[in-house]
């Protein structure tokens, strides 16, 4: 169980660390709130910190769901699926909305 939130734990940093280097490489630019490209494409250490973060979301995913597994299996696939929506979405999203909504107080 420490193995998968500390895997999950480092996951959402390193995607918080993603979303900040995008939104710093986009500065003055509004960036796209669910889907669609950047203005500025993104550096290759982002993308390499957005997929180790989705790997380790995964490994923490699949801990978390196999600690659950033989009691409750249900709970254990919601689990997983909330996880990784969670990890994999929230803190970009939350980065993007700061960005985008910096640059309406700017104008």
């Amino acid at each position: 169980m420490s193995l998968a939130l500390c895997a999950i734990t480092f996951a959402v940093l390193l995607h918080v660390l993603a979303a900040r280097i995008a939104s710093r490489e986009n500065y003055g630019r509004r960036l796209p709130i669910v889907n669609g490209s950047y203005p500025v494409r993104p550096a290759q250490r982002a993308r390499r910190a957005q997929a180790a973060g989705w790997i380790l979301s995964i490994v923490g995913a699949l801990q978390l769901g196999n600690h659950f597994w033989l009691t409750e299996p249900w709970l254990a696939m919601g689990l997983m699926v909330a996880v990784l929506l969670l990890v994999n979405g929230l803190p970009s999203l939350l980065v993007t909305v700061l960005h985008n909504g910096s640059l309406r107080t700017q104008q």
